[in-house]
Formats: C-alpha cells, structure tokens, sequence
C-alpha cells in the first residue's frame, strides 16, 4: 500500500508527534509498505531525520503570519488554517494518490479530512489524537494514552470507526521491545537507585532541564546523596550550551548527549527518571523506569494527573517548588522501587506499533466488517445457523436443538453479566448484514469452588512468581461460528475473530481466553495459530462423533499475545 503521513515537528509543539509517526512508519515499511511524509517547515521541524531513517518528505512553506481561522485549540501549531493547508496538501495527494493518510496532528480535524475524502474517494484515513476534542471523519482512530475510554470518542468519529485507545497501541520504537527483558530483570537488584536519567522531550523551550540539574545541585550540597545524572536533549533543543556549561561544575557526575540513537539502552541502564509527561513517558513506562514526571505543555496534563491518581509515577506540580517537591518525589520513587517499576511495566509492552500496522492491512481488506452485541431479535436466525449440517458438524453439541430449547438458552445468555454474545457482520456501510456468531464467556468461581480449588491445586515450581497477579487474571473461554451461506476462502472466520477478540480485550477486564478445538477442524486450529492462541494441551480420545473418537486440542491467547 502506498501512505502518506502528515504531521509536523516544532520548537511550540516539540518532536513527539513526528517521532511516533516515524515508529509506526519504520513498522509499515518492515511490512513492505511505501511511507512518505508531508511536513510543514517550522523551525525545527525534522525534515532532516525524516530523510535520514529513508523515507521522502515533502517540505510546505512555513507561514509567515498568524492571521487566520483558528477551529481548534492547538490551530495556531499550523501556522495557517487548516484549509489553507489542505490546499497546498492537495496537489501533493493528488500526485501520490495514497491508499492511506495518517494524520497526527491537533490542528487537523474533520474538515480537512473530509476534502482529502472527496479529492481520493477510496482513500482511508488513520487520525492519531490524545485530546478527544475535536471530530473526526476516519476509519481508524488511535489514541495511546492511559485511561482513555470508547465513550470519549462516541461523538467524534463515525459509528463504524476502529477506536484504538489504551497504553496497548503506544508507538515503541522496535528497539523498547527488545530492551525491555533486560531492564526489567536488571530492576529486581536495585538497591540505591542513584542513576538518573533527565529528559525533557526534544527542544525544551522553557530550559526546564537547568532548573532540575540546580535543583539537584542544591539537593546533593545539602545531604550526603550520591547521584549519577545522564541528561538527553535533542538536535533544535535551544538551552543546550547553558546545559553543558552547568554540567562541568555540579556537584554530581554529569554526562549531557544530544541527539542519540540509543534511548532504549539508557532508559534500561537507569534506575530513575525525571521527564516530560509527553510520548517519552510510554517509553521509560514499557522498561519499568520509575519516574517523576513534568508537565511542560497543556496536552500533557491527562496523561499525568491519569498516571499519578493511579500512584503510578510521581508528578512536579509547581516548578517554582522544585527545590522542594524534587527531592521528596525521588526519595518515594526509591522507597518503593520494584513497585512502580513492576506496575508501570504492566502499562506498555512495546507491541503497539506492529499492533497498529496490523490494523491498517485488516482495514483495507475488511473494511465493512464490524462486530454488534447481539439482540432478541437475533434469535431465531442463530438457531437456524446452529442447526445447518455445516455448523453442527464442529461443534462438541451436533444434535438439532428445538426452538424452544434454543429460546430458553438464548435468553439465560443473554440476562448474564459474564456472557458476552456479538453477531459479526458484513457491508457495515450499508447497514450490515449478519455472517456469524461469537459466544465469549468469562468464567466465574463461588465460594465453594474457591476452597476446593485451595485444597487440590497443586503450586507449579517452575513459576517465576507464585503470588503475581496472574492468578488473578480474568479468564473466558469462546466459540464462534461463521453463518452456513457465508462467502468461503475470503478470510471472513479471521476477520470474525479479529472483531471479536479486539473488543473482548479492549472493553472488559478478562485478560485471557480459552478455546477447545476438535482435532479434525484443521481450519478452526489454524485460525487459533494464526491469531495466536498458544496450544496448551491435547485431551487426547475425548469426544465421539458416530463410532470414531477423536482428541480436542486446548488453547490460550493472553492479551499481550493478541498483536491487534
């Protein structure tokens, strides 16, 4: 496919957005795709970089006045209106004709995703936001951020939008991935975490990163602490001098590296960090870094305050007080080390990238395709489906089931809390038209199962963690089937269970799903494979059909495991 990225980098806006854009790039360029960008020419605004990592950028002329129709908060970090610039974006698309526009910038909403709609009917769009505060017109919406729910989206995209939210679909270079067993197994020695890692995103317009080297400073004349400090900065910061000027005469060991290629490497090799609330924070969050955060910018407030009412990380919350609140934040942070590094792991993984790759190839092909709760009126058509020769025949039940028997059933299902039944459908656009059925249900353990379970199971020795959470963790198991006149060998069962699953794990709390497969349905086994389930075991002669009897290979997909 071919894609074209607009956002922009600026000293204002700082570098996040572009940086996420060149993750999520990097991952669809693995994958074989064409990215280009289309970038504005603010100062600082990283079309270098863009050219450096291999992908063509086109430069818009950066504007000159400050006189034009602001429809967003953040307008103004166009520099023009912003059908201004889909006006000088126009012959630039018309030229390239994507099959996809990614768009990460606060400045663009609606408006100018409808004109690029109606200049490329077939075009599809990805909206990258973390503000929920402006409409949208895509087929994707992603927002990485920690907390944030369907409903804050409800009003602001089409009703058939993939609402990608959450700390799942966090932009992580490949590189985090690959840091991050080591980081986190290194944390489990830490004892005086003194190596202190200070990053204040890529420019640093205010020079917040003086103010907390004097704050440290002033903290280590005045106590017997002993810190190791590493400041990061990037290439358009505009303090760099002063930083450097400061760091030969503190009173700690102070290294100051500008523009580097090895954040993941320093990040896992530090035991705290003081940084921006921005994009970085995902980062040191997916290597279980302790943190203090700052808040440098508006836009940065949900994820900090979301962050610290959790106790997940530590915020500043007066500049002015830093000499104050500094040295009390890191001191808890130290306190209670391997929790906040073992609960921030638990936010990022560093799979959102290729998850979100994943996601634009299974829009293009199945972009009407979409997953609805089921409803009454949905009953008699799945006992007419659960009763073709072709659905029974898989099923561990392959007996025709009367109406009223079905009725019966269907309504208990539909009255519990912990069944989750959706009806996949095709040609969404047009209304939909129902092509299967899901049936997901969590699994639940009174108080007698619970003693009894106590008294039998039998610990594992090989269990890294006895006590870890995944004991706690909420299990379901599933079924589904695809309707008997349903189109063959298009990919509908895969997509059925893309839907459905993505849902399962991005609505509700169940964290794990089980399946049991009969051995002879080679299709559903492959499909688990390819959706990646993990085989757990086989139940080996456990079911009859006629006078054969035949093994059920059991399966499990953990949520990190699921890479949509």
């Amino acid at each position: 496919m071919k894609i074209v990225v607009r956002a922009d980098a600026s000293l204002t806006m700082g570098s996040g957005h572009i940086m996420r854009c060149l993750t999520l790039a990097d991952r669809l360029k693995q994958q074989r795709h064409d990215i280009s960008f289309i970038c504005r020419a603010h100062d600082g605004h990283l079309a270098d970089l863009i050219g450096q990592k291999g992908f063509a950028v086109q430069l818009l002329a950066k504007s000159e006045t400050a006189d034009f129709i602001k429809q967003h908060v953040h307008s103004e970090w166009l520099g023009i209106s912003e059908s201004d610039d889909f006006a000088e974006c126009q012959p630039i698309l018309q030229a390239l004709k994507p099959d996809w526009l990614i768009i990460d910038h606060y400045a663009i909403g609606k408006n100018w995703e409808q004109q690029a709609k109606r200049l490329l009917p077939n075009l599809k769009i990805l909206a990258i936001d973390d503000l929920a505060d402006r409409t949208h017109d895509c087929e994707i919406l992603l927002d990485q951020n920690f907390g944030r729910k369907n409903e804050d989206y409800q009003p602001l995209v089409p009703s058939d939008c993939q609402r990608l939210l959450g700390t799942r679909y966090t932009l992580l270079r490949d590189e985090f991935a690959s840091w991050r067993a080591m980081s986190l197994n290194r944390r489990k020695s830490v004892q005086s975490p003194n190596n202190i890692l200070v990053n204040l995103g890529g420019v640093d317009n205010d020079n917040v990163t003086l103010k907390i080297l004097q704050s440290l400073n002033t903290f280590v004349q005045q106590s017997a602490q002993v810190f190791n400090v590493t400041v990061v900065m990037g290439k358009t910061a505009p303090h760099i001098e002063s930083v450097q000027r400061f760091a030969k005469h503190a009173s700690f060991a102070c290294a100051v590296l500008v523009n580097v290629t090895n954040m993941a490497q320093l990040m896992a090799n530090a035991d705290l960090a003081i940084g921006a609330a921005g994009s970085t924070t995902w980062e040191r969050c997916c290597l279980g870094l302790p943190m203090v955060l700052m808040v440098l910018a508006d836009n940065q407030q949900v994820i900090a305050k979301a962050l610290a009412d959790k106790n997940l990380v530590k915020v500043v919350t007066d500049i002015a007080r830093l000499d104050e609140q500094l040295p009390r934040l890191l001191s808890e942070l130290a306190d209670n080390y391997k929790k906040f590094s073992r609960q921030s792991a638990k936010l990022v993984d560093g799979q959102g990238a290729k998850r979100v790759a994943h996601w634009i190839e299974f829009a293009q092909k199945f972009q009407h395709c979409q997953v609805r709760q089921a409803t009454q009126a949905d009953s008699q058509m799945i006992w007419q489906w659960r009763n073709h020769i072709d659905v029974r025949r898989w099923m561990f039940g392959q007996d025709e089931i009367a109406l009223a028997d079905h009725e019966k059933w269907y309504g208990r299902q539909l009255d519990r809390d912990n069944v989750h039944l959706l009806i996949f459908e095709t040609d969404g656009s047009k209304g939909g038209e129902p092509m299967g059925l899901v049936n997901v249900t969590q699994m639940t353990v009174d108080k007698y199962q619970t003693l009894q379970l106590a008294n039998t199971h039998t610990p594992n020795p090989n269990a890294s963690n006895p006590n870890s959470s995944r004991q706690n963790e909420k299990t379901a198991s599933w079924g589904f089937y695809l309707s008997p006149n349903s189109a063959k060998g298009q990919g509908l069962g895969f997509a059925l269970a893309v839907l459905a699953i993505a849902r399962i794990f991005n609505t509700t709390d169940i964290g794990k799903i089980t399946a049991q497969v009969l051995a002879y349905n080679t299709a559903s086994l492959a499909l688990h494979r390819k959706l990646g389930f993990s085989e757990t075991g086989v139940l080996q002669q456990h079911f009859g059909v006629g006078e054969k009897v035949y093994d059920v290979v059991e399966f499990e997909l953990k949520s990190q495991d699921f890479l949509f």
